[in-house]
């Protein structure tokens, strides 16, 4: 004959955490993430209550009660006895959800979690951990013990977690926690010694509930934590909008830079377009001084400037007489004096464009030598604009290797000869190294197709 359990406490204990979860339900409606953690834990309290009931009546009356189902109600039991020990685990944890412990614990947890919880599900079947004989009567399987070690497990480990954690905990949590975990304990020692007639696993951690919801948020708190949380979405939408109105503003500067550089591209090219011979010279000019500009260590904002530079070198050819610029023959001296005044011109034009103040450098200083011989000033050396000797020496070799009315293009030896000639007297001696070296690169001769 099947012992016939006492469920007196357990069917009080189902009405008593009904209570608790409706005052959760209502009082604490402003639920926090540890709020909603212990409401969780409520629930499966309750579940695990009322299948203990159900299991004490399978058991008692095991003899009448289809096999199948006293085994799948037992089971059920089981899950939710020590799914209850898990999730006060995360309950506890949910207090410290910045350390490392936890982060680490929630791997290993939830794999006992789940191993424990397929074996239950093949005992149906194979009978390892729990059965029932032909008389109905309940017996023990090899692994049994299993589903004692592992609640006891998650009792141990939030302890671990309490003790080592303590700083995240006020002092009413510690103890009421610590109630919680006694009374865990205390519950099946006491129906195993004392009263095993009588339901006490589920009851007494049911108890100890009320003491946890007394030592919880209370509302008010948890409506300034709702407002943190609120706060922080704000500031990370906020973070987001920044970021949305920084790359719209990035891309407008691109455009602005992009129109700038197509801008000047399209000055360079009115410039060049009055010389029949010269088509192309501005943008060649600016793509060597800006690969000498590289080669030199200069920044990609340097490279730019100077790239720009060379573009509008020759802006002040606009006030150049197309006979001039065009003529066939030799330049009289009178015409080589008009034609030495495009670097003032130049300069006069882009000095007006006060959001680039550099911008002139290239075209008022190109045509000054190193040794001091040069126009318009007749500066020597290290006086010379640094930007201005590269433009200078990128223009020189320009000039040489294209066709003009008077000669046709010089070939590379030819140029390369008269570069080492003016080294240290028209060329500043880094520049012409660094150009000599690119001539000598290219042996195809290719900069001259361009």
């Amino acid at each position: 004959m099947n012992l016939i359990y006492n469920i007196d406490f357990e069917l009080a204990g189902v009405i008593y955490v009904l209570l608790v979860y409706a005052a959760l339900s209502i009082y604490y409606s402003n639920q926090s993430e540890v709020n909603k953690k212990f409401k969780f834990v409520v629930k499966c309290i309750l579940a695990a209550e009322i299948m203990d009931i159900v299991t004490a009546i399978t058991i008692s009356y095991g003899s009448v009660i289809p096999l199948k189902l006293n085994i799948f109600a037992n089971t059920v039991y089981f899950v939710l006895t020590f799914s209850l020990g898990y999730f006060f685990l995360r309950y506890v944890e949910s207090y410290v959800n910045q350390s490392v412990s936890r982060i680490r614990s929630i791997r290993v947890n939830k794999i006992c979690y789940i191993l424990l919880l397929a074996l239950l599900v093949l005992n149906m079947f194979a009978g390892f951990i729990f059965s029932f004989n032909e008389q109905g009567e309940y017996v023990h399987g090899s692994l049994y013990l299993l589903v004692y070690i592992v609640p006891f497990y998650y009792i141990v480990f939030t302890t671990v977690v309490l003790i080592k954690n303590q700083s995240f905990f006020k002092v009413k949590q510690k103890v009421s926690i610590g109630a919680y975990i006694i009374m865990c304990l205390l519950g099946p020692i006491l129906q195993m010694l004392f009263f095993p007639d009588v339901l006490l696993s589920v009851f007494t951690p049911s108890i100890a509930i009320l003491i946890i919801l007394f030592s919880m948020e209370t509302p008010d708190y948890q409506l300034l934590i709702k407002t943190l949380d609120e706060l922080d979405d704000l500031r990370k939408n906020l973070q987001i909008e920044v970021k949305k109105q920084t790359k719209e503003a990035e891309e407008r500067r691109e455009k602005v830079e992009r129109l700038s550089e197509q801008v000047i591209l399209a000055f360079a090219k009115t410039i060049d377009a009055k010389d029949a011979y010269t088509n192309g010279h501005s943008e060649r000019v600016a793509d060597y001084s800006r690969e000498i500009a590289k080669r030199m260590g200069m920044s990609k904002e340097e490279q730019q400037e100077i790239y720009c530079m060379g573009l509008l070198h020759d802006i002040g050819k606009i006030g150049i007489p197309n006979a001039i610029i065009n003529k066939a023959g030799k330049l009289t001296d009178e015409e080589y004096m008009i034609i030495k005044k495009h670097p003032e011109i130049g300069a006069e034009i882009l000095t007006t464009i006060s959001e680039l103040p550099d911008i002139s450098i290239g075209a008022k200083y190109h045509h000054e030598k190193y040794d001091g011989t040069g126009y318009p000033d007749k500066i020597e050396g290290e006086s010379i604009p640094f930007l201005a000797r590269i433009i200078g020496i990128a223009d020189a070799y320009d000039a040489m290797t294209s066709k003009r009315s008077y000669r046709d293009a010089l070939p590379q030896q030819v140029v390369r000869e008269e570069i080492k000639k003016g080294r240290g007297t028209q060329f500043d001696p880094k520049c012409a190294d660094i150009m000599l070296k690119i001539i000598d690169e290219d042996v195809e001769y290719q900069m001259c197709d361009r």
